[in-house]
């Protein structure tokens, strides 16, 4: 091997080397194929919590602190009004879940029983559906004309796609509220392959997504001055996964 090759060898290996080690674009101090190992940590604590008897509330505080992490700490281009705007409709979304009862009743039982058969807690699951569907209507709806507004219209379909990314995100989150009813779904009658598949599809779907944030951490392209972005990242993957729980929920209790 002639001194060339040695050395264009050796170049090679030395930027191998150093593109494994520079930190992502999210300004990470650690390489973004570790971003899946940090994506797993939220979903564990939410596990932690709900095995740990935490019920409800303690799912409440965890999801809250997600949400705020990820709109302090959020990688989009969305600017404050996107994150005011996806605030406005994550709280939405969070009082939905709290009390989901109070929006079933008001679609399902105002004008008298129309759902025979179907328990209390799929129809607050249903309820909580069907105001999530409200609202990412109205997110899409306000996000394109925030963006019609603006006077300077470059990289709109960035900041539209943006402004709705972090919008689904915080109207997602609140889904982990509904863990615990699922956990239940057994001792309620629901049948145990039903519940058995449901769980794979959910487990999944969650890893599928974890894994994704491999790709966004390392073609992440915050803004200039974001804070911690890669921290928006990492928590991104608990948020997405919230709606899988109450869909699983309530298709075991439809099956069941």
């Amino acid at each position: 091997m002639t001194e060339d090759q040695q050395g264009r060898n050796g170049l090679d290996s030395r930027s191998t080397a150093t593109a494994d080690a520079v930190p992502s674009g999210a300004h990470a101090s650690f390489a973004g194929r570790y971003a899946a190992g940090f994506a797993l940590l939220p979903l564990m604590v939410v596990l932690v919590l709900a095995f740990g008897g935490a019920g409800t509330t303690g799912l409440a505080v965890w999801t809250a602190v997600l949400m705020i992490a990820f709109l302090i700490c959020s990688p989009l281009r969305d600017g404050i009004p996107g994150r005011v705007i996806a605030e406005i409709a994550g709280v939405a979304s969070f009082c939905f879940a709290c009390y989901p009862g109070l929006l079933s009743w008001a679609m399902f039982g105002l004008f008298g029983d129309r759902t025979p058969g179907v328990s209390a807690s799929a129809l607050d699951q249903f309820a909580w559906f069907a105001g999530v569907g409200g609202l990412l209507i109205a997110l899409i709806v306000v996000s394109f004309i925030r963006q019609m507004a603006r006077a300077e219209r470059s990289h709109l379909i960035r900041g539209l796609s943006h402004s709705v990314l972090d919008g689904v995100a915080m109207i997602a989150a609140p889904g982990w509220l509904f863990l615990p009813g699922y956990m239940a779904l057994p001792d309620a009658g629901a049948s145990n392959t039903a519940m058995f598949l449901s769980a794979i599809i959910v487990i999944l779907l969650m890893l599928a997504l974890v894994v994704a944030s491999n790709w966004w951490m390392a073609e992440a392209d915050p803004d200039e001055h974001a804070r911690a972005p890669w921290l928006g990242i990492i928590v991104l993957p608990a948020l997405l996964s919230a709606p899988l729980i109450p869909l699983a929920s309530s298709i075991a209790a439809l099956l069941g």
